[in-house]
């Protein structure tokens, strides 16, 4: 059976909220491989489509900033990663402790001119990215279906 974008979109939402799902319940730590790869990749999509790179890595997503381009590359989304990867060099240096969320925060915002005009330009790169990270994300979560815990129903 073939779904459409709206379906995949629906299912992966449902799968965030889910109550058995342990994205946000969990230690990333202790979540199952495939279960960090949905949260990194659905952590990225809502953070960089809402407010971009900036934004990812300024809010608590941004702890786990570093794991991003191997999950994207999980996923088979190459060229994303590509891009992630050179968003997180415009910072490097910049920012020394990632999982302090203050300290990152504050690194974030004390960004050089030129990082932000980095970030900028990654950003419009992003959005025009030929890639779609949905069905991507969606195929991986079908392949680790149990590994995600998924509903029954996906």
């Amino acid at each position: 059976m073939t779904i459409d974008s709206r379906e995949i979109n629906h299912r992966l939402i449902k799968l965030s909220e889910s109550s058995t799902s342990r994205f946000w319940r969990l230690d990333h730590r202790d979540l199952s491989p495939p279960e960090r790869v949905f949260l990194l990749v659905w952590e990225l999509e809502s953070e960089v489509n809402n407010g971009g790179f900036l934004q990812y890595f300024h809010n608590s997503s941004g702890a786990l900033a570093l794991y991003i381009v191997d999950a994207l590359k999980t996923i088979r989304a190459e060229a994303t990663a590509d891009i992630a990867q050179r968003a997180l060099n415009a910072v490097a240096g910049t920012v020394t402790n990632w999982s302090d969320d203050a300290a990152r925060q504050g690194d974030i915002k004390r960004l050089s001119p030129q990082a932000r005009k980095t970030l900028d330009e990654l950003d419009r790169e992003y959005y025009k990215c030929p890639e779609h990270l949905t069905p991507l994300l969606y195929n991986y979560v079908t392949e680790h279906r149990a590994e995600v815990r998924a509903p029954s129903d996906f």
